[in-house]
């Protein structure tokens, strides 16, 4: 019969929808409570991972969990519904991620992505994440049932079944990325401990459907299958007979034998119920006639029959299958029937009242537990620098504009003989060049928006007025001889505020893309009291870096000179010593 989005339908959609929407911003805004310094973008980001996760875990329990409790079928019913929501978490992570790291920037932010290179480790945490997003973009985009006609329930089912190996490449997205961004192990035990849910309810189920999948009784020729007053008025039992499942259902005072596998998505129908005459699956509510195994008009959908008869009581099944669509008359029985044991459910059938009562108390048990785990992952991220993005805040700043080896504006502190040095750097992803030509060496008045944390300030700039000749330029005073050190080379702009984090694996998109539209590369060492220093780095002749980019966001080994210009420390290294901190 055909459905139609009822008002069960709708409810639960309301309430899936206002559920995924308080999961997101719950945990955005626990991150952004208990770390203030943190972006929103960076915060929605880990939510929507967050969310999608978790969905798809429930979503993967959800079907065993129907195995072993009838009263979870309301979510099995629904489950494609499930499955498009994550769909959409998963669409709205990988384009916040993609804006995030990979727009504004010199380079299409696709073409941007797929370039990442190969980290230390092996393949970039990113892959995964893109094949499990695959994977489920197309299980939402081809949930419903006109994709299930075009592809056939075998090629449908093929498809829907690899939501595990995406599961799997979620995990390793996880593992190998957030796992390295924060060295808290709540988030690596949380990952493993629902995998191994995941497989422990299959398996559990897959072990009770073994138990249930009873063998009818031997026989010269038909197989028995039990006694016929043990099946209810309306319902069935189901028996093994030639290694394929049949349902006999008993209706009006007669019994019929059909497939006990529903054409739809092989849900069982021998646990189905006859409603308006017709075999009802639970699953998704398939209906077929008892008699010939075919769906009513104007659907013809259609299982194979079997023929039977009753001796003594008892139902012997022939165990020949008679083609799909097959009339065999019912076979009369006499009364009693067993009593129904256990309340039917169809979505578009009024739920019975004991199920709904247990529907409503399955998420108020589990919000408890569900706000622990968002506090807990919020309180576990590790500290977020404490950077500042004055976003939507401009100022104006007047100094001296120094275009080499990057963009710099001196400002002269007043009643001192030294200067503080902003770094410069244009919209997005792109170095002030193009802002700063012909100012070098100009006293300029810079409009713009500034970020900044420790000793380091970058100012965005949004519009430059030149207003004459500037100071004369200071030389740099050396500092050291030549030394390796081992650190992470960042972009400055980031670095400072504008994202926060801004350094570590789950940056270098961004960061590639920002050393190579030009910003300022910082090298980033930790002193053994846990400060950072943070330092320009150019050649060996002074000069920029473009080489910077292809090692931004993982360890590396550096063989420089360092120098220091008032407030300001610049590392010149040659770009032949530059290697993995890991090889």
């Amino acid at each position: 019969m055909p459905v139609n989005w009822n008002r069960q339908k709708r409810l639960y959609d309301l309430w899936v929808s206002l559920g995924t929407l308080a999961l997101v911003a719950g945990y955005a805004v626990a991150t952004l409570v208990v770390h203030p310094t943190a972006t929103v973008e960076t915060a929605l980001i880990r939510g929507l991972g967050f969310a999608a996760f978790l969905l798809l875990t429930v979503i993967l329990m959800v079907g065993p969990a129907s195995r072993l409790d009838r009263r979870f079928l309301p979510l099995l019913y629904n489950r494609r519904h499930l499955g498009v929501t994550v769909g959409l978490l998963g669409l709205a992570h990988a384009a916040f991620v993609l804006f995030q790291y990979h727009a504004l920037g010199n380079t299409d932010p696709i073409a941007s992505l797929l370039a990442i290179p190969s980290t230390h480790d092996g393949i970039p945490f990113e892959w995964y994440g893109i094949g499990a997003g695959v994977v489920l973009f197309l299980m939402a985009a081809t949930s419903h049932d006109y994709w299930l006609s075009v592809l056939t329930p075998p090629g449908w089912k093929a498809l829907h079944m690899a939501v595990y190996p995406a599961y799997l490449a979620l995990l390793l997205h996880v593992g190998l990325g957030l796992g390295r961004a924060e060295p808290a192990p709540v988030y690596l035990a949380t990952a493993g401990l629902a995998a191994v849910l995941v497989a422990a309810i299959h398996l559990v189920a897959a072990l009770r459907e073994r138990r249930a999948d009873q063998p009818g009784g031997s026989g010269p020729d038909w197989v028995d299958v039990g006694p016929a007053d043990r099946i209810p008025e309306g319902r069935a039992i189901t028996r093994v007979v030639a290694g394929e499942r049949v349902a006999v259902f008993r209706h009006q005072g007669r019994v019929s034998a059909v497939s006990g596998v529903c054409k739809h998505q092989n849900g069982p129908l021998g646990e189905g119920k006859i409603v308006d005459g017709c075999i009802t699956c639970p699953w998704h509510g398939y209906q077929y006639r008892p008699e010939d195994g075919t769906s009513p008009p104007p659907f013809t959908d259609s299982v194979p029959t079997f023929n039977l008869a009753v001796r003594a009581g008892r139902i012997l099944v022939d165990p020949v299958p008679n083609q799909p669509g097959t009339r065999v008359d019912p076979v009369p029985v006499t009364p009693p029937a067993a009593v129904e044991s256990a309340p039917f459910y169809v979505g578009y059938l009024p739920p019975p009242t004991g199920l709904v009562r247990f529907l409503r108390a399955v998420p108020a048990v589990l919000l408890l537990p569900l706000l622990g785990l968002m506090v807990t992952f919020a309180a576990a991220q590790r500290s977020f620098d404490r950077a500042v993005f004055e976003y939507g805040t401009e100022r104006t700043i007047q100094g001296t504009v120094r275009t080499a080896p990057y963009p710099m504006l001196e400002v002269e502190r007043p009643g001192t003989a030294t200067v503080s040095r902003y770094l410069l750097a244009g919209f997005g992803k792109r170095g002030a060049q193009e802002a700063t030509v012909g100012l070098d060496g100009k006293k300029a008045r810079i409009v713009g928006t500034l970020a900044y944390r420790d000793n380091l300030t970058v100012l965005e700039i949004a519009g430059a007025e030149p207003l004459g000749p500037g100071r004369p330029a200071p030389a740099p005073r050396s500092v050291s001889g030549r030394l390796d050190l081992v650190g992470e080379i960042v972009d400055g702009k980031c670095y400072a505020g504008v994202m926060n984090p801004g350094r570590g694996a789950t940056h270098r998109g961004c960061a590639i893309r920002c050393l190579a539209g030009g910003l300022t590369p910082l090298f980033v060492i930790q002193n053994q009291d846990g400060t950072l220093v943070e330092m320009i780095l150019t050649d060996d002749a002074g000069h920029s870096l473009p080489q910077a980019a292809r090692w931004a966001g993982r360890p590396v080994q550096v063989s420089g000179r360092i120098e220091s210009l008032d407030d300001i420390w610049f590392l010149r290294v040659d770009p032949a010593t530059i290697r993995s901190a890991h090889d």
